[in-house]
């Protein structure tokens, strides 16, 4: 459980994709992220789960499932013989034996390590993480910093109000504790642990609380703490005697205000529980360098996998193998990319053999993309068939067969019960059937981050940013041809308006007084028009110039009546050539 009302002091932690520290692992050092997990925890917290076969161990399952789908190479730590006795006034033992076993075999099953601590898990957890083992600490409890981890990851959760599937973990470490506000270190919280009460140590200094023990824990008094030794007693107790004086006087202003109420037991601190975390029982050297130097790469055994959900989940016949692989898969997949990191040099193979090596993985590359369940990464959306990349042949299992019968009462013909029912269920499955069926031999697709593909089908990823190249230099010639085209059309549009310029003059017909001058003014002037067409008729360098709506005689209206021109309401528009109509009138010497 660890101290209570930690988090209030410390905060939330930095919030950050698992996805992205696997990735930045992979690409700062050549190899995974390493993990120490004490699978204690995940013990507790697998016996909330409910619902169909054995939910503890299937939630156990799954998690390991997204750990073998991420560029992560876990060791999951178990108590061992030496570790304290009691944890909250309770005796402690060693968890269930039969989960403890069934995890193990489920654990090696996937290819991850296991490894028994000589005392308790948390510490071992710590003290792996220190010397260099793991790179960090998944652990619910920030215990694992008194222990002496630098970087301990909590929280594997959802992030965000729609997210279901675990993918950000809360970040603790020293430089975030130092910066961070709490000022609060390994030391530190040992105190406060001590003060306020811990796993070891419930109780703690009677009234105070966990603000006021991080007030004394930012005072240093748990590093003076942390440096004294069992033989120094007169040390002890003068910094017992300081921190009592401190809390009921506050002379150095350490405190907010002074607890006077405050009393410090006789036995404070206790000595024994303060040993549990600045010296817990943790492996030798040896054994810490044997794990430093075992192989991590262990094989997933797929038929072992099989077997198991089978015997535990009822993961039975062909439906239980199709089950099987869908979900092993895509995680199966990241699995034996990151492993082709290792093979020998790839620049050394010829090209058809590698690209015949990375079609056996992905079929090919669709699209790629950056999503905040990443924090940004990029990411890859490969197509490959699952049967492939398990190894496993679904069809050799037999289909469930359930045998019934239909007797009693025979209240119509067996021939019209049999056509209605088959009738009945088409049809509901065709309203039902939303979704294609998985088939494990069509291609499925997968994300996976852009660097584990570069391991994985390096060939692979080099053609398809060629040919992503290639498509945005096709999108931009047509672009740039039509733009060009447009310039050139302009061009020839303004040499057009010049020439027509040349060959026409336009004059205004301004009326002679009256009443109807404000409205000629504000109306279009008719217009000279020249009639290249009929150059016997009128002269080409003629211009007929049409009447005016106030001089128009009777004649000369209905004639624009007939070419099917406006009366004076609306004088005609300005045009180079007479219309049709016109040209035809002029041809037949029809007076205007």
């Amino acid at each position: 459980m660890g101290i209570r009302g930690i988090y209030k002091e410390i905060g939330s932690g930095r919030r950050v994709s698992l996805t992205k520290l696997a990735v930045d692992t992979l690409e700062e050092t050549g190899r995974p992220l390493r993990l120490a997990i004490d699978i204690s925890i995940w013990q507790f917290q697998t016996q909330a789960a409910r619902g169909g076969t054995n939910p503890a161990i299937r939630t156990l399952f799954y998690r390991l499932l997204r750990l073998l789908g991420l560029s992560i190479q876990p060791i999951f730590v178990f108590d061992g013989p030496n570790k304290p006795a009691f944890k909250r006034n309770k005796r402690s033992g060693r968890g269930d034996g039969v989960a403890s076993s069934m995890a193990k075999r489920l654990i090696k099953l996937f290819g991850f390590l296991t490894h028994d601590a000589p005392g308790e898990a948390e510490a071992e957890c710590a003290f792996l993480q220190q010397t260099g083992v793991v790179d960090a600490v998944l652990s619910e409890d920030v215990d694992t910093i008194m222990f002496g981890s630098t970087c301990t990851l909590r929280n594997w959760s959802s992030e965000g109000v729609k997210g279901k599937t675990p993918t950000h973990v809360s970040v603790y470490d020293t430089d975030y504790l130092r910066e961070g506000g709490s000022g609060l270190d390994r030391e530190g919280m040992v105190l406060v642990a001590l003060m306020s009460g811990g796993d070891y140590l419930p109780e703690g200094i009677p009234g105070a609380g966990i603000k006021v023990a991080c007030e004394a824990a930012r005072a240093s008094f748990g590093k003076w703490l942390c440096k004294l030794k069992r033989a120094d007693v007169s040390e002890l107790a003068s910094w017992k005697e300081w921190l009592a004086f401190e809390l009921q006087h506050n002379e150095s202003q350490f405190f907010k205000r002074r607890h006077k109420a405050l009393s410090i037991p006789e036995d404070f601190p206790n000595l024994e529980v303060l040993g549990y975390y600045t010296h817990p029982v943790v492996s030798p050297d040896a054994v810490v360098d044997r794990l430093r130097s075992q192989d991590w790469d262990m094989p997933v055994d797929v038929q072992g996998l099989r077997d198991f959900a089978r015997d535990t989940f009822n993961w039975s016949y062909r439906i239980g193998a199709i089950k099987f692989i869908k979900v092993l898969a895509p995680c199966l997949l990241v699995r034996k990319m990151i492993s082709r990191r290792e093979l020998p040099d790839n620049g050394e193979k010829p090209v058809e053999l590698l690209e015949k090596e990375e079609s056996e993985l992905v079929k090919a590359i669709k699209t790629r993309r950056a999503h905040a369940s990443t924090d940004g990464t990029p990411e890859l959306r490969v197509s490959f068939i699952p049967t492939q990349i398990v190894g496993y042949d679904f069809q050799d299992e037999p289909d469930e067969v359930v045998e019934y019968g239909r007797s009693g009462i025979a209240l119509n013909s067996d021939d019209e019960f049999e056509d209605a029912a088959g009738d009945d269920g088409a049809e509901s499955i065709a309203r039902g059937a939303s979704k294609k069926p998985f088939d494990p031999t069509e291609p499925d697709l997968f994300w996976i981050p852009e660097t584990v593909a570069k391991l994985g089908i390096p060939v692979m990823v080099e053609d398809w940013e060629e040919s992503e190249r290639a498509k945005v230099a096709s999108r931009r010639k047509p672009a740039a041809a039509k733009r060009k085209a447009k310039a050139k059309g302009d061009a020839g549009k303004g040499a057009a308006a010049a020439t027509l310029d040349q060959i026409t003059r336009v004059t205004k017909n301004i009326p002679q007084g009256g009443d109807f001058g404000k409205d000629v003014a504000r109306r279009p002037s008719p217009v000279r028009l020249c009639d290249p067409l009929c150059v016997s008729a009128v002269p080409s360098q003629s211009l007929l110039l049409l009447p005016s709506p106030i001089q128009a005689s009777q004649k000369t209206r209905a004639t624009r009546s007939i070419l099917g021109l406006p009366g004076w309401q609306r004088p005609p528009r300005r045009l180079s050539y007479p219309p049709a109509p016109l040209r035809r009138l002029l041809r037949i010497g029809v007076p205007l």
